[in-house]
């Protein structure tokens, strides 16, 4: 189980005209919309990007941008996977990965058909053929887990489990990881919690897959300890210490304040984890992040993490403009960002109080 974590922005490459076309306008010069490529990617929606990669001829186009969309077309515009993306990963999993990014694009290409039970009849069916300790195996979430562990262990990597990130199983498997410690001081107690540094990486899930390996989960919290994806991050940086320390440490603690709540990555705990980064980052980084949620915000989503991103920008958009969404950074970026961080700590304050008159809450924010 774990979160999605999105720690970078998104970036709109423009390109400039060549000098025999000085003249022309820019319309002469193809432009990918990456801001809404990576936004339908992460949303489990790469097939409705096809259509934004459809190009004119007779323009011109970036080498670094043709490369995008012959990529991002080898991976999901054929009947097949076209890509390199098994080739690039080659390790003792492999046919174990076949079986999850065959999952991954029927479940992309066909999001009306749920594959729940296709994926858990072929993991099922592979363990018991390739891991004999897996004989006892019964056809139900909890007993895989198990046997994916101690299969995927046995190989000497280290796994998740078998279990989802927003709607749809995952699989992340890395080789290597050390641990420290690290002091988090939530609600006045300062608490001591183990971190671990995750190495060499064989897969980094289906929003890696998605999103031609740009996006994937930096990190997520467990129970017992947080767990970091330590390429993802500069350690001295405030997006460490924020989207990282502060949002995973917000759930470290949810997990003991409301145990209840709907699993790793849930809306509401994304929801608190992600108001907890607005309260902490500064200038620079705060509207940044804004920026993010606001192009990933999406309450009819099937993810959490963008009902998540939705619903904070709502409510801090019902707090300083009395509007339900407001899209435009730059009238957010006239309110000073101390007022935002201020905001974005009461409505968190808020939430918890709501939450604690509720027993045994299970979800909130999206009934």
């Amino acid at each position: 189980m774990r979160t999605l974590k999105l720690a970078a922005l998104l970036i709109v490459i423009f390109f400039s005209l060549s000098k025999i076309n000085a003249q022309s306008n820019q319309n002469d010069s193809i432009k990918l919309d990456y801001t809404r490529i990576y936004s339908l990617a992460l949303d489990g929606n790469p097939k409705q990007v096809l259509p934004l990669l459809e190009t004119d001829p007779t323009k011109k186009i970036a080498e670094k941008d043709l490369k995008f969309k012959t990529d991002f077309e080898n991976r999901f515009k054929f009947e097949e996977d076209k890509s390199d993306f098994l080739e690039n990963r080659k390790s003792k999993i492999d046919e174990l990965l076949k079986i999850y990014r065959d999952y991954w694009r029927l479940s992309f290409l066909n999001k009306e058909k749920k594959n729940d039970s296709l994926i858990m009849k072929n993991v099922s069916n592979f363990l018991k053929t390739n891991f004999p300790p897996a004989e006892k195996l019964t056809l139900n979430e909890d007993s895989i887990n198990v046997y994916q562990k101690k299969y995927i262990a046995s190989l000497g990597y280290h796994t998740t489990g078998f279990g989802k990130t927003g709607s749809l199983y995952d699989l992340l498997v890395w080789k290597t990881q050390k641990d420290t410690v690290y002091k988090l001081n939530y609600d006045g107690k300062e608490t001591p919690v183990k971190v671990y540094f995750m190495n060499d990486f064989i897969t980094l899930g289906w929003s890696e897959y998605a999103t031609l390996g740009r996006y994937y989960p930096a990190g997520w919290a467990t129970k017992e300890a947080l767990f970091c994806v330590k390429k993802a991050y500069d350690l001295k940086s405030e997006t460490f210490r924020v989207s990282y320390i502060g949002h995973e440490g917000r759930h470290f603690a949810d997990y003991k304040l409301f145990p209840y709540l709907k699993g790793v990555g849930s809306a509401d705990l994304e929801y608190r984890g992600k108001l907890t980064e607005l309260a902490l980052y500064s200038k620079d980084g705060l509207y940044k992040r804004l920026q993010f949620f606001i192009n990933n915000g999406n309450y009819e989503s099937e993810n959490g993490h963008s009902i998540a991103a939705y619903c904070v920008i709502r409510d801090l958009s019902r707090y300083f403009f009395h509007n339900d969404y407001e899209k435009d950074i730059e009238k957010w970026k006239a309110v000073p960002s101390k007022k935002i961080n201020e905001a974005a700590a009461v409505i968190l304050k808020q939430n918890t109080k709501s939450l604690e008159k509720i027993p045994n809450v299970e979800k909130f924010i999206k009934q």
